[in-house]
């Protein structure tokens, strides 16, 4: 996952929506990567997309009643082969293929009837509403779901534990509320999961990444909710290659996220109510590069070994309860007095000299 790193010059909302583009670029790139289509429009999936169609505002989607050869529409990717449709891309960002669009509505039923479909996108669509259908369910060969920056609301859908080959769920940006569905831990492909910039509440299930193979790196972004309680224990067993729980109520000691053979390259946590010791805390040194546990109730002292993270260009740990001497030289040589601003006793470069 490519992550903006949180900083006091960029507001979170303009963090966010950086983030949802660059995520929308990767995913872009995935998409457009299917062949372009040779074979003509499966008669099946022409109607459905028709139905698509006719549920929102007349040409909304213009080319789409010119022809009936869909995999020349625009937002349409084919099979080369088969002419069968495999992804819908509807984005008004910086890299779509098409002119803007608007989409008022919500999204109809008939998605649900492209049954060859291997990914979605409906990304900077304000007038996209209301609940994702339940026919979503019925697309089992469906791998990436990426709605980010609409008006889609309702809770985080159950039924999205019934598609079996789903590796990849954005739904950031958006008005999803309730709790997240301990049900997505069923899904053993699943290694992505952005929810974040939601109205989320209750707490994050333990369940999350639970048959997810031990060697596959996993990607976890849920911040800016309102979620509440401890990070799960069971994330110990998890190689997270980027977690970001920044801007929640998260309470408890989250140290397991750490240890020096993790393979992570980011570690949000800042703006919660974590409360544990940094003293003994070990670094993912080899492959960190952006940390942030700031606005918490952490203490302690911060470990030398931190400075062995070479690749880190982003701390923050300002607003905690932190004592003793900022490690000096190595990976904290362009660190700013705001990065440990607010604490109990943080002392030496860049704050003010230690204490003899």
């Amino acid at each position: 996952m490519l992550l903006i790193p949180h900083n006091s010059h960029i507001s979170t909302t303009t963090m966010g929506t950086k983030m949802c583009r660059v995520l929308g670029l990767a995913i872009a790139v995935l998409f457009l990567a299917t062949p372009l289509a040779s074979a003509a429009c499966n008669k099946d999936d022409l109607k459905a997309l028709l139905s698509f169609n006719s549920s929102f505002p007349p040409h909304t989607l213009p080319d789409w009643i010119n022809t009936e050869d869909c995999c020349s529409w625009a937002g349409i990717h084919c099979d080369d082969g088969t002419g069968r449709v495999t992804s819908l891309l509807f984005s008004n960002d910086d890299f779509n293929d098409f002119e803007p669009i608007d989409l008022v509505g919500n999204m109809p039923p008939s998605v649900g009837d492209l049954s060859e479909l291997v990914g979605i996108r409906f990304s900077i669509l304000p007038n996209l509403v209301g609940p994702l259908p339940h026919q979503l369910s019925k697309l089992k060969k469906l791998k990436n779901i990426s709605i980010y920056n609409t008006n889609l609301s309702g809770p985080i859908p159950s039924f999205l534990s019934q598609l079996p080959a789903l590796e990849r769920l954005d739904m950031s940006a958006s008005q999803f509320t309730g709790s997240i569905p301990p049900s997505l831990g069923s899904l053993a492909k699943l290694r992505y999961v952005d929810l974040s910039e939601n109205g989320l509440t209750g707490g994050v299930p333990p369940s999350l990444f639970s048959r997810l193979d031990g060697s596959a790196l996993a990607t976890l972004s849920l911040r800016q909710n309102k979620l509440a309680g401890a990070v799960p224990r069971s994330f110990a067993s998890v190689a997270f290659g980027s977690i970001d729980l920044h801007g929640n109520r998260l309470t408890g000691d989250p140290r397991f996220l750490f240890g020096k053979s993790k393979p992570a390259t980011t570690i949000y946590l800042g703006q919660n109510k974590l409360s544990f010791d940094l003293t003994d805390v070990e670094y993912p040194v080899a492959n960190l590069e952006y940390l942030d546990i700031g606005h918490n109730e952490i203490y302690g002292s911060i470990s030398e070994q931190i400075k062995k993270a070479t690749k880190l260009t982003y701390v923050d740990m300002s607003y905690n309860r932190l004592c003793g001497r900022i490690p000096s030289g190595g990976s904290f040589g362009n660190i700013t007095s705001r990065d440990f601003s607010h604490n109990k006793c943080l002392c030496g470069t860049p704050l003010p000299p230690c204490k003899k």
